[in-house]
């Protein structure tokens, strides 16, 4: 009887060591990658904690993460050279563009037409609008922000100004700047003009009315009189707003924090990222991009969830990824710790009235009506082209050359590398 039960446990345990293999031969493993671990860390760590829960079959590993949105295009078109590409990818919105015309992007439209009730679930065609070329989808947004400004009241007060008061356009803005020098001794501002993808320069140009190219996009223009007007604006925030030269995002941001500037203008998306690193040392308080009128737009930042799997299987588990990811579930943690917008509707419409207690918060979607795309030129040499003109703004910001001189340049350089 002794051997007859210990031959009866030995069984289940086989049978159970089997089933637990099985188990594991059934998951499908895909690898991801995303950017900015700074500020998407603490949101897809949640996220992917949640949808082990409800996709326990599906394993998914970080691989890289991208430390700024050209390291990650960088990072993907070396991938695709050496046959190591992840199955899903997180990349800036601008640079869809490219994995599409690189044979990188896998279209979405196939799995978009199976889904029932695709539009109840929060998801509409102004998200595919985002990531569609040639008629096909080619992503998903994850997180999207606009410019904003982010003002030290503790500094502007004591330069006279109130909420009611803080300055609309560029003139006023560099007033503001010179005031703030003057009373407090401290500095004026900064522009983050080195953002990704030139996408500063394109908020000053779309702000005025302008366009990168004609429309359709044979003729480069950023010698037009917008394009002009834009360099010529980086030009004063130097020699009439006194913006130091030799400030990128570390010194700038590290002297705002610090409360030493009475004004950052930067994207939306490091909100609590802002408020952690003030950490009480001042009063904040959001605005309006500068400049904003009838008839402005503004650039869509942030990024979108890119199937880059070939496999039919692993097309199947990405595509139950970037739903999730991409729907109210991931929408929601990532809206909830950063300062980016939820791009599906009904993640927006259940983070209202956490949003309203937040004044600050509630300013990136107070401009929604002005959201226009990430504009990517046409053609393989997106990269290149955001190069030359980070190049330009350089140029016009650090030297005594002519904005309009170097508008000149910069559409003969831009113009060759387009088809």
């Amino acid at each position: 009887m002794r051997l007859i039960n210990s031959t009866v446990k030995v069984l289940l345990m086989l049978s159970m060591v089997l089933a637990m293999s099985a188990t594991a031969m059934a998951k499908t493993t895909i690898i991801m990658e995303y950017p900015y671990p700074d500020l998407f860390d603490k949101v897809h760590g949640p996220i992917l904690e949640q949808f082990k829960a409800v996709e326990p079959d599906i394993e998914v590993k970080v691989r890289t993460k991208y430390q700024s949105y050209e390291d990650g295009t960088k990072t993907m078109l070396r991938s695709a050279m050496t046959n190591s590409l992840p199955d899903v990818t997180f990349q800036g919105i601008s640079s869809v563009r490219v994995m599409k015309d690189k044979g990188i992007a896998q279209p979405l439209d196939a799995f978009i037409a199976q889904e029932k009730d695709f539009g109840a679930s929060g998801f509409n065609d102004a998200m595919y609008q985002t990531c569609r070329f040639d008629d096909k989808v080619y992503g998903l947004p994850f997180a999207v922000s606009l410019p904003i400004t982010y003002y030290n009241m503790t500094l502007a007060r004591k330069a006279g100004y109130t909420e009611e008061t803080l300055p609309k356009t560029w003139d006023e803005v560099y007033e503001y700047a010179r005031k703030v020098e003057a009373a407090t001794g401290e500095g004026g501002f900064f522009y983050n003009w080195c953002e990704s993808g030139f996408w500063q320069l394109q908020a000053l140009v779309f702000a005025d009315g302008g366009s990168f190219m004609d429309a359709g996009e044979k003729k480069v223009l950023l010698d037009s009189p917008t394009g002009i007007k834009a360099l010529q604006t980086l030009r004063d925030m130097v020699a009439r707003g006194h913006m130091r030269q030799d400030y990128r995002w570390n010194t700038g941001s590290t002297d705002f924090y610090a409360g030493k500037l009475g004004l950052l203008v930067a994207t939306s998306s490091i909100l609590q990222n802002v408020k952690k690193s003030i950490g009480g040392r001042f009063e904040l308080k959001t605005h309006f991009f500068p400049g904003l009128r009838e008839g402005s737009r503004l650039p869509v930042g942030g990024n979108a969830a890119i199937m880059v799997a070939r496999d039919p299987e692993k097309q199947r588990a990405v595509w139950k990824f970037i739903k999730f990811w991409c729907g109210v579930e991931g929408a929601t943690v990532m809206a909830s710790n950063t300062g980016y917008m939820a791009p599906n509707k009904n993640a927006a419409a259940a983070l209202k009235a956490s949003l309203e207690k937040d004044p600050n918060q509630m300013t990136v979607y107070r401009q929604q009506p002005f959201m226009a795309g990430w504009y990517a030129f046409p053609g393989k040499n997106g990269l290149k082209i955001t190069e030359v003109i980070y190049n330009a703004m350089e140029k016009v910001i650090t030297t005594d050359a002519s904005p309009k001189e170097v508008a000149s340049d910069v559409n003969k350089r831009v113009q060759r590398l387009v088809p």
